[in-house]
């Protein structure tokens, strides 16, 4: 892993900087972006614009991550790119993700984005999408996450994040700590940027579930929003909302023409429009498999607060985790509920070992079975589900992606 904005800067000037030509909107945050960026680019094209959408990691295909109205980047044009930026790649000795945001950032102007919807890789000062000078800069939230890089205490971690703030530019702030609010208020008043907190809007009543949708009236200082549904569950996807919305109104001030009903078209068809997956997704009701990115430990006790709302008799917990992460927190936050753990490692290096998964959790008097990778865990945890089971996978985004393929790759079990 390699921070700075050398490398980025002439890779991207060699081609004659293709960043320079589109409107942007840049994402940074601990925890939400991929939810937010994803809410905020399904607005935009469902109000007629041309949007792109890059975001990280993917959970089955590299190619998810470079969008436009939804649709992935080809297979063709990715070698296209690749090929194109190789010298200059190489000549920079360019990280993977400096090559990508490379190759996204050419293929939306190419392709004549009007607005692309970018999130942050890690951090955001340093980070390689920090080139953007963008329409509106937002910050989802703080926690501690990537603190080996970041620092180590929240208002360290706010400066890194509030590096993508951009002078004279407005910048939208979710929920955080007040230390973390402080550190972004003072870089938002030294670069004379507004600074827009997501308490201007408020939801009027508690969320709704309808079937598969989750249903909320917002209100703001300009006006109301009726009957807002997104096809994602959890209560801090409200939360979400509440920054989309407030990015929304950003632009709108900024001369982007954005209905009404092109916000309640984006919201509703979030992820037919932008491809999302795996935010407390319901991949099957009977009985209830519920898959989650959430990948520290904030991420986890926002899991863990909407798991409050749904009645069942056993929790089984598919989890898996990167070994740079608290690991030991997530462990612990889950361990109240006294799960039936199934241990798996992601094929890749970053993973921790199943086996300290599994003597973490026994420590803690949980029900351990050991498993070797993803897909033997997904297929044990579903021969072990009764009826009145929930199964929920989570850990990581790399858990997601494995637990999806084998999900899909499974004959199909009749509903009971």
């Amino acid at each position: 892993m390699k921070l700075g904005l050398r490398n980025i800067r002439a890779i991207l000037h060699s081609c004659g900087d293709p960043h320079k030509r589109f409107r942007s909107v840049h994402i940074a945050g601990t925890n939400g972006k991929g939810s937010t960026a994803a809410m905020i680019a399904a607005v935009l094209q469902s109000a007629g614009y041309r949007t792109g959408l890059y975001t990280s990691p993917h959970l089955m295909k590299f190619n998810e991550r470079i969008r436009i109205n939804g649709k992935m980047i080809s297979d063709a044009d990715l070698v296209r790119y690749t090929e194109f930026f190789r010298p200059a790649i190489d000549t920079a000795k360019a990280t993977f993700f400096e090559a990508t945001t490379a190759i996204a950032f050419k293929y939306f102007a190419d392709e004549k984005v009007d607005v692309a919807v970018v999130e942050t890789g890690l951090g955001g000062r340093l980070d390689a999408t920090n080139v953007l000078i963008p329409e509106v800069s937002v910050i989802t939230s703080i926690g501690k996450d990537h603190t080996q890089q970041l620092g180590s205490s929240l208002r360290k971690i706010a400066m890194e994040k509030g590096g993508i703030i951009k002078r004279g530019k407005p910048v939208v702030i979710g929920t955080m700590g007040k230390n973390a609010r402080v550190e972004l208020k003072r870089i938002a008043q030294r670069l004379r940027s507004r600074l827009i907190t997501i308490e201007t809007i408020r939801p009027a009543g508690r969320p709704a579930e309808v079937g598969s949708m989750q249903t909320v009236d917002f209100v703001s200082e300009k006006r109301s929003y009726e009957d807002i549904r997104i096809p994602l569950a959890g209560d801090y996807q409200v939360r979400n909302e509440m920054t989309a919305i407030a990015v929304i109104e950003c632009l709108q001030s900024n001369g982007f023409t954005l209905p009404a009903h092109a916000i309640n078209h984006g919201f509703k068809q979030l992820q037919r429009l932008t491809g999302i997956r795996g935010r407390f997704e319901i991949l099957r009701y009977h009985p209830l498999i519920i898959l989650d990115v959430g990948h520290n430990p904030d991420a986890v006790r926002a899991t863990l607060a909407s798991l409050q709302g749904i009645s069942y008799r056993k929790l089984l917990l598919v989890f898996g985790v990167m070994k740079d992460k608290d690991y030991r927190t997530m462990i612990r936050s889950f361990s109240a509920l006294r799960p039936f753990v199934f241990a798996v490692q992601p094929q890749m290096e970053r993973a921790l070992s199943a086996t300290v998964i599994a003597d973490i959790f026994r420590t803690l008097n949980c029900q351990v079975r050991l498993c070797g990778n993803v897909a033997e865990g997904v297929r044990a945890a579903m021969r072990t589900q009764k009826k009145d089971d929930l199964l929920l996978i989570c850990g990581s985004h790399y858990v997601a992606g494995e637990a999806l393929q084998e999900f899909y790759a499974l004959p199909r079990r009749k509903s009971s």
